[in-house]
């Protein structure tokens, strides 16, 4: 999985990066225009240089060209210095422009520098030119360097410096609020929904905790109404169905004593069979309303005997069906809460007898180890959804939610023609009898 940078590392890298920018660019306008000056100076210099040589010499001496005051000045182009022909081929055009060339770089400083501007006196225009090599130059200009250096070195630690403390209190001002919005939003449970929401100190974050709050509170009420449904509906239908049950044994002790058409007796069967379904349906609804935190009184349940007993409770799923049973089991306790145990069994042996149409349902129990498998239809086979596969609906996930709550394993797999379930029972909690 690729790392994501949080927020508060994406700001501090961002000021960071902003501050060094700046720090880059205010350097490099703070040596351009030391450089800069230095050729203002240098070009002030040189006009002087030239009024000067005008006013002192006459324009023999002008035209032959002569040093004056550590320049080169010459009104005739053929007699400046060699140095300034091989920099300059041509004459300069524009009068009291600085001309320059060196040999330095980027990274390397110049060690050899020729200067050449134009002067227009009232004979023509004159010529000044002056060289610098690495033993000539001046070392108030060196000097002038190194303290330009240190200024600019001290005001950049001093900028980098401002920018993180403005960056970190910025970050602190954040951090803090947002670092409470998500401890409060993980420690909401029913209690804190119904109290105030905390000031986080920005109105976006109240905001944001206001919307979180809003969904949670609507999540909540939906789960409320859907429990006290579900446990109202779970409770009104125990009592019809108690009535449907005692009547039904009823029936058959009256049937006992005269006789009766089959269809009376198969319709007598139907009605048992769905009674006997919505019972177990209703045990399991219940018993999975209970809250979670309720402690589950575990006794000695012996696997064997429960799973033989509700596959014969079950074998009414097969009536009419060229279907056959094969269960192997071995004596085996474990300790579990009896009512989710028998249901989870319960649902998996009526779902494979329920869902089987031909062949052999295979329930092999060895210790804690439960294995059912059952054949499936080649309808079902096709079906693309793994829901349309199995015709597990309700049962299936009960089943799931159930062993969660005990800590069960459970999985189920499908595979040539058949449908396999497997479960584990919590390892630590059996004996063998």
């Amino acid at each position: 999985m690729k790392p994501r940078l949080s927020l508060k590392g994406l700001l501090l890298a961002s000021f960071v990066s902003l501050g060094l920018i700046l720090m880059a660019a205010y350097s490099i306008v703070s040596t351009e225009y030391f450089v800069r000056g230095l050729d203002a100076s240098m070009a002030n210099n040189m006009e002087k240089a030239a009024r000067s040589f005008v006013r002192l010499f006459d324009r023999e001496a002008q035209h032959q060209g002569r040093e004056f005051s550590g320049f080169y000045l010459a009104s005739d182009w053929a007699h400046m210095p060699e140095y300034v022909h091989k920099s300059f081929p041509a004459p300069p055009e524009k009068p009291l422009s600085l001309y320059k060339e060196d040999n330095g770089s980027w990274f390397r400083r110049p060690d050899h520098m020729v200067f050449l501007m134009r002067y227009d006196s009232p004979a023509g225009p004159l010529y000044i030119a002056r060289e610098m090599t690495h033993p000539a130059k001046s070392n108030v200009v060196d000097i002038t360097a190194r303290q330009n250096r240190k200024l600019m070195v001290m005001i950049t630690l001093l900028a980098l410096g401002f920018v993180a403390l403005i960056s970190w209190l910025l970050l602190r001002h954040i951090s803090r609020p947002a670092a409470a919005l998500r401890a409060w939003t993980h420690s909401l449970d029913s209690d804190k929904l119904a109290q105030p929401i905390p000031d986080f100190g920005y109105p976006e974050l109240n905001e944001l905790a206001a919307l979180i709050r809003s969904s949670l509170s609507s999540v909540q009420a939906a789960l409320e109404r859907e429990q006290r449904f579900l446990r109202h509906a779970s409770h009104e239908l125990r009592t019809p169905i108690s009535t449907i049950r005692s009547n039904i044994e009823l029936q058959r002790k009256l049937d006992a004593q005269k006789a009766h058409p089959p269809a009376h007796q198969a319709t007598l069967d139907r009605i048992d069979r769905a009674s006997l379904t919505m019972q177990h349906l209703t045990e399991t609804l219940l018993w999975l309303n209970h809250q979670p935190d309720e402690p589950l009184q575990p006794q000695p349940v012996s696997l064997d005997a429960l799973i033989r007993e509700l596959a014969e409770e079950m074998n009414y799923l097969l009536t009419g069906k060229p279907v056959d049973t094969r269960i192997h089991t071995q004596p085996y306790s474990c300790n579990a809460p009896p009512v989710p145990a028998r249901i989870i069994l319960g649902n998996l042996i009526r779902n494979a007898y329920q869902h089987c149409w031909q062949g052999t349902v295979e329930i092999e129990q060895n210790g804690g180890h439960i294995v059912i498998r059952n054949p499936m239809t080649e309808d079902a086979q096709d079906e693309p959804s793994p829901q349309k596969q199995t015709g597990y609906g309700l049962g299936l996930e009960l089943t799931e939610q159930l062993t969660r709550r005990l800590g069960w394993r459970y999985c189920h797999s499908v595979g040539d023609g058949y449908y396999q379930v497997e479960l584990r029972t919590a390892t630590g909690s059996a004996s063998v009898s």
